[in-house]
Order: structure tokens, then sequence, then C-alpha cells
């Protein structure tokens, strides 16, 4: 789950709620997130309630583990996408390239973390379509989703998403295949990329004015 987490005996209870249709019909956007926006991603960490944390990491985490968590996000070879509601961050879909192994396929683990309010309206479903992009325009072949067996959300995604399922130990390991790239693939990711920065850019502009100058 790309964070080591501290063991629990009585793990939580993930609600087992069906996606609804479609993310368009809410409002905001989604779009890379970009490296100066550490902070903005450690925000929205912070603001997983005990229960989506829990469920997000396999285990307790803390405030500091977060904040590293944020940094390698932005510094490594890790990409993210983010959705945003009035220029604030309220969910994130990582995906984190696993190193190679011979004779088989590159493959990356997909994580996934949604503020409570905005759990159940299919905003998951909707960063995957935009991990898989990413994956496949990075040569990657197979996406792995990782996620405690009562997590009904994250099996939900993962069947939604014709992904093979197993158990290994004590974790749900969900595999899916990404297509390869092509021109439109690569064109749709570099144009995602324009609205990113002029987005992000824009965003941390509107941040930096006083609370009554930003319009919401």
């Amino acid at each position: 789950m790309t964070l080591s987490a501290a063991p629990s005996s009585a793990a939580p209870q993930a609600p087992l709620v069906p996606p609804s249709s479609a993310v368009a019909r809410l409002p905001g956007h989604i779009r890379k997130l970009v490296p100066a926006e550490r902070e903005v991603i450690l925000a929205h960490l912070l603001r997983l309630d005990p229960l989506s944390r829990f469920m997000r990491f396999g285990g307790v985490v803390s405030d500091g583990a977060l904040a590293r968590h944020a940094t390698r996000l932005v510094s490594g070879d890790a990409s993210a996408i983010g959705y945003f509601v009035d220029d604030e961050l309220r969910a994130v879909a990582e995906l984190h390239p696993l190193g190679t192994r011979p004779g088989k396929p590159a493959a990356a683990e997909a994580a996934f973390s949604v503020e409570r309010p905005w759990q159940g309206k299919g905003i998951g479903s909707a960063l995957m379509k935009h991990l898989v992009l990413l994956a496949q325009n990075r040569n990657i072949a197979e996406l792995q989703v990782v996620f405690l067996p009562n997590n009904g959300p994250m099996r939900n995604l993962a069947v939604h998403h014709a992904a093979d399922l197993q158990l290994d130990d004590e974790e749900m390991v969900g595999r899916m295949r990404a297509p390869r790239a092509t021109f439109f693939s690569q064109a749709r990711e570099f144009i995602g990329d324009i609205f990113a920065v002029l987005s992000s850019a824009s965003a941390l502009q509107g941040r930096m004015l006083p609370p009554h100058l930003r319009g919401n």
C-alpha cells in the first residue's frame, strides 16, 4: 500500500458503498498533480477521517508519516492525479512503479484516497481511468491495487475495472492490464499536463490572496 502502517488486530469495516454514475455530474475537475503541490496533497491526507486513513494505508499511520509520504509522492518516480472542487483537493490517485522483475511485465501499484463527503460518488473510478492513461504512456503493462479484504469500496473499484483478485497474506491484490501507448494517449496526457501547470499556478496565486479576495 506504499506506506508502512502500524498493525491492528481489529481492522474497522469500510462501508460497502456502490459507486454512483459519472463524476461529470459532480462539481470540480480532475488533473495531474505537480511537485509544487506537496502541501496541498498533505492537507488532503490530513483531512481524511480515521477510517479512511486506515483503509488507505492498511493500518494506523501518524501525521508525520503522511508528511513523508507526500514528500515522496512529489519527489520520486510516482505520479498523482487529483480531484479538485473550488481549488480544494478532495481525492488523490497515486501511481507507484514497482521494481522490474525478470520475465514479468512492467507493473505499478495504484492507490486512492477520497475524503469522506466525496466517497460513493464514482470519483475513484474516474481517477482510475486517468491512472490507466498514465500507466499506458509509461509502458506499464500491469496495474495493481492492494487493499484490506474488508475494504468494500476498493473491492468494488477493482471489480468494476475487471481486475483479477486474489488474497495475498492478509491483503487483497487486484491486477489489471493496461493498453499499449498510442499517439492519441500521449497527446491526451500532454494536453493534460498543460492544463495541470496552468491550473496549479492559478490555484497557488489564489491561495496567496487574502481570504476576502479569493472569491469563495
